[in-house]
């Protein structure tokens, strides 16, 4: 749960990605470069999840690659805090989306090159429609805006060389602060919109389950999946893993949030739920506060999404169970 960022900042220009998505389907032209023999190919990503997301965690998008090229994920992002009287559990963000890059072709030792060859969204960008008193916004999958050529760095990509408009998405931004001198994960870069994605192993982990009346037990599982989650970033060692992980950790407690929070707008009498909304854009913006001054210790570091995750986690996590004593 977060406050309402910019129009601008949540839906870059229409542009090409919009109409893209709005046809359906896209063809573009190949590069002429050779690919390279016994190089990076889309099999090394397969077993991998990229990821492009705020510092915050707050929203994000979420990619996977097939051996052939082949794509889909998905792009959300939810505010509970941007109600209205035809939505009152707030807005959400979304985009399912799928796709097709063509074979990656080297451009040097560390960069591999494809083109969107293939874009297409599930729902029409720019339509909405309200569910479980949610409005549902459809977008274009933010962070493949006005996407043709896409950029893969391997791992142990030198980080310096690495374009400024990369770094700044995945933790370093700041090169004269680097803790590591090359990438630790396989990356992924929109060079048109210079938006960068990192990427980490999947794990198989369930999303929380919102179908329980006992909101006890509901919590237990809940508390159950950010042990499992905490015991992944304490032993992981490549921070990206963690930035990653910190973030998934984050959106668990805000994903109970917005369930319990979508309840809470059914039951409680209109007078309580009024007070209960001002005091929670209050707490929104207290929130929201305090992580960027978590992030600040390490601003531009390779720390920063990870610190910033952890205390947006935490203060969500306690928000939880606040408002769950009104379920009780």
């Amino acid at each position: 749960m977060k406050n309402r960022r910019k129009e601008s900042m949540r839906k870059k220009t229409a542009g090409l990605a919009a109409l893209i998505c709005a046809a359906g389907l896209i063809s573009v032209t190949q590069t002429d470069t050779v690919l390279a023999d016994g190089g990076f190919s889309y099999e090394d990503v397969a077993n991998r999840e990229f990821l492009f997301c705020s510092g915050a965690g707050a929203w994000s998008t979420v990619l996977t690659i097939h051996e052939d090229g082949t794509f889909e994920g998905y792009y959300h992002d939810t505010d509970i805090g941007f109600a209205e009287e035809g939505n009152p559990n707030g807005t959400r963000y979304v985009c399912n989306f799928s796709g097709q890059f063509t074979e990656p072709v080297q451009v040097n030792e560390y960069t591999y090159s494809a083109q969107l060859q293939t874009l297409q969204c599930e729902q029409e960008p720019g339509t909405e429609e309200i569910i479980e008193g949610i409005k549902n916004m459809y977008s274009e999958p933010y962070g493949l805006d006005n996407a043709e050529n896409i950029l893969f760095y391997i791992e142990g990509a030198p980080i310096a060389e690495l374009p400024e408009g990369y770094r700044s998405w995945v933790g370093y931004l700041d090169l004269a602060n680097l803790q590591e001198t090359s990438l630790p994960f396989i990356g992924l870069y929109n060079e048109a919109a210079q938006q960068g994605f990192s990427s980490a192993v999947k794990e198989g982990s369930a999303p929380v389950t919102e179908e329980t009346s006992d909101i006890d037990a509901e919590l237990t599982e809940t508390e159950s999946k950010a042990a499992e989650l905490q015991s992944r970033i304490d032993s992981a060692l490549a921070q990206a893993d963690i930035n990653i992980l910190s973030g998934e950790l984050y959106k668990l407690w805000d994903d109970e949030l917005n369930s319990i929070w979508g309840r809470l707008k059914t039951i409680l009498p209109a007078d309580t739920m009024e007070q209960l909304t001002d005091e929670e854009i209050a707490w929104i913006e207290e929130k929201e506060a305090a992580v960027a001054a978590a992030g600040r210790e390490a601003a531009g570091g390779s720390m920063q999404p990870m610190l910033e995750n952890l205390k947006g986690s935490e203060l969500t996590k306690a928000r939880v169970y606040v408002l769950a004593e009104y379920l009780r």
